[in-house]
C-alpha cells in the first residue's frame, strides 16, 4: 500500500484551501467585467456609426439645396423630407403588414435554403462518392447569378409566397453549402493526428472535431445566407407582387414619392441590421468558445 504523508509531516508548506464562495464571486465578476466591456464597445460603435450617419446626412441635405446637375432632388429627396416620412411608415399599420409579408417570405426561405445547403454540404464533405457527384455541379450553379432565376421561378411558381420564397432559398443555399464543406474539409492536422492516435471512430472525430471546428465557418455561412435571403425576396416583390416591402418600393417609385421609397429603404435597412443581430446572437450563444477567444484578444 501507498504511504500518503501530509505537507505538513514532510516539511512542506500546505497549499491554501479553496474557498468555492469565493472563486464563484470571481466568476462572476469577471462574467460582470466581460459584459460591461461589451457594452462600452457596443455604444462606442453605436456613437461613431450615429455621428458618421449625421454628416452623411448633412453633406445629402446641403447637395439638395445647392441642387447641382449630378444631384437631381425630384430623384434623391432630402434627408429633412425622408425624416418625416419614415417615422410616418413606421406608424401605419399598412406598410408593417407589407414587412409582416416580407419577414415571412425571408425567414421561410432562409429555414428551406440554409437546411438544404447544410445537408449538401455534410454529405459532400464526409462521403466522398458525394463530393464526386455533386461539387462539379455545385462550382457550375455557383457562378450563376442566382437573381435572374427570378423570372423563371415567377413563372414555375405563379405570382404570391412561393416564387419569393424559392428565390430567397435558392441564394441563400449556396453560402451554407460551401462554408458547411469548408468547415468540415479544413481541420487542423495536428489534432487530426491525434485523435487517430487515441484510436477515435469516424463518428468520434465528427462529433469531437470536425463539427465543433467547422461551426464557426457554417455560422457565418449562416448570417450571410439571412441577408441574402432578405434580397431574394425584395428581388421577388420588385418583378411581380402586390404585397411585400418590395411592392411598397415599386409604387412609390413608379409614383415618383422618393422620399417614401427611401423611408421604405430605411426601414428595409433597420430590419436587415435586427435579422443579423439575432444571427450573431446565436452565434455568440453555439460557438462560445470563440466569443470568449474575440474577448481575451
Amino acid at each position: 500500500m501507498l504511504d500518503v504523508t501530509s505537507a505538513s509531516e514532510v516539511g512542506l508548506p500546505e497549499s491554501p484551501p479553496v474557498t468555492r464562495g469565493k472563486s464563484h464571486r470571481g466568476a462572476r465578476r469577471t462574467a460582470k467585467r466581460s459584459r460591461s466591456e461589451r457594452l462600452r464597445a457596443l455604444g462606442r460603435q453605436t456613437l461613431l456609426a450615429a455621428v458618421t450617419f449625421g454628416v452623411l446626412a448633412l453633406i445629402w441635405e446641403l447637395l439638395s439645396n445647392a441642387d447641382p446637375g449630378f444631384w437631381p432632388e425630384i430623384i434623391l429627396s432630402k434627408p429633412s423630407e425622408i425624416t418625416p416620412a419614415f417615422f410616418e411608415a413606421i406608424t401605419t399599420r399598412f406598410v408593417w403588414e407589407n414587412y409582416w409579408v416580407t419577414f415571412q417570405a425571408t425567414i421561410l426561405g432562409f429555414v428551406l435554403g440554409a437546411a438544404a445547403g447544410f445537408i449538401l454540404g455534410l454529405m459532400i464533405a464526409l462521403i466522398p462518392v458525394f463530393s464526386e457527384a455533386f461539387y462539379p455541379v455545385v462550382i457550375l450553379f455557383q457562378s450563376t447569378p442566382r437573381v435572374a432565376l427570378a423570372p423563371v421561378f415567377i413563372a414555375w411558381f405563379g405570382f404570391g409566397m412561393s416564387s419569393k420564397v424559392a428565390l430567397a432559398a435558392t441564394i441563400c443555399f449556396f453560402p451554407v453549402l460551401v462554408n458547411t464543406i469548408t468547415g468540415l474539409s479544413h481541420i487542423d492536422e495536428n489534432a487530426m493526428l491525434l485523435m487517430r492516435s487515441l484510436k477515435a471512430s469516424r463518428w468520434q472525430i465528427f462529433t469531437h472535431l470536425r463539427w465543433f471546428a467547422a461551426l464557426p465557418t457554417i455560422f457565418a455561412g449562416l448570417k450571410a445566407a439571412l441577408t441574402f435571403a432578405l434580397i431574394g425576396v425584395i428581388v421577388g416583390e420588385l418583378k411581380a407582387t402586390n404585397e411585400g416591402a418590395g411592392f411598397l418600393i415599386e409604387r412609390g417609385s413608379f409614383q415618383l414619392r422618393m422620399d417614401d421609397v427611401f423611408a421604405y429603404l430605411g426601414i428595409l435597412a433597420l430590419f436587415g441590421l435586427l435579422l443579423y443581430g439575432i444571427a450573431n446572437a446565436v452565434e455568440r450563444r453555439v460557438v462560445f468558445w470563440q466569443a470568449g477567444d474575440a474577448e481575451h484578444d
